[in-house]
């Protein structure tokens, strides 16, 4: 076991906080892929770091998000730093199971359910908070398909009579538990190589 410095720990985090904008990028704006990719590395930095550093990763990632996005469009949208909550709620989420690391070295079937078991319940976060925020976000802002992934879900859910706010929490459940489960797994594998490279910290 190993003690990071404080400069490790910031450095570790702004990797983190590169990385996410990254597969975001590479997921969406590359492939095409309607899903999020921007909270791998959260989770791995909730396994290797702990609550506080994958705090900071998580709403450092969705600040310079929305300033990249006043930058490009040259307008301020206060509700895109609301998508910060959703990276809260996964953050919490994932802390309460990841701190008890030595339950995970039970066996693979014990992982493998506690990281199904934490991909679910993040998920149901955030089609709370995130179509939550993405109705309000609808109802008051002219909001371009690039800020919002699963824009076109929720019109399809609006066009079948459902109300605003049914669809854009119904629009968030297929997209938000494919995101968790693959982001889930995806940042745990982060974390095993982290630890194999430089130890638990």
């Amino acid at each position: 076991m190993i003690c990071m410095s404080s400069f490790r720990i910031f450095l570790f985090c702004c990797v983190a906080v590169a990385l996410n904008f990254l597969c975001a990028f590479f997921f969406y704006d590359t492939l095409h892929i309607p899903l999020f990719f921007d909270t791998i590395f959260t989770v791995a930095a909730v396994f290797y770091l702990g609550l506080f550093p994958a705090l900071a990763v998580s709403v450092s990632y969705n600040v310079l998000n929305a300033l990249i996005w006043f930058g490009q469009e040259g307008r301020f949208d206060p509700l895109f730093l609301a998508y910060s909550l959703c990276g809260v709620t996964i953050v919490v989420i994932t802390w309460l199971f990841a701190r008890k690391k030595a339950e995970f070295r039970i066996s693979a079937g014990v992982t493998l359910l506690y990281l199904v078991l934490i991909a679910l319940l993040s998920s149901c976060g955030t089609v709370i908070v995130g179509g939550t925020i993405d109705y309000f976000h609808l109802k008051y802002f002219e909001v371009p398909d690039m800020m919002n992934p699963i824009k076109h879900f929720t019109e399809a859910f609006t066009h079948q009579q459902f109300s605003l706010f049914a669809s854009c929490i119904l629009a968030q459940i297929p997209v938000s538990i494919l995101d968790r489960l693959l982001a889930t797994f995806a940042g745990y594998g982060v974390y095993r190589l982290c630890r194999r490279a430089w130890g638990e910290r």
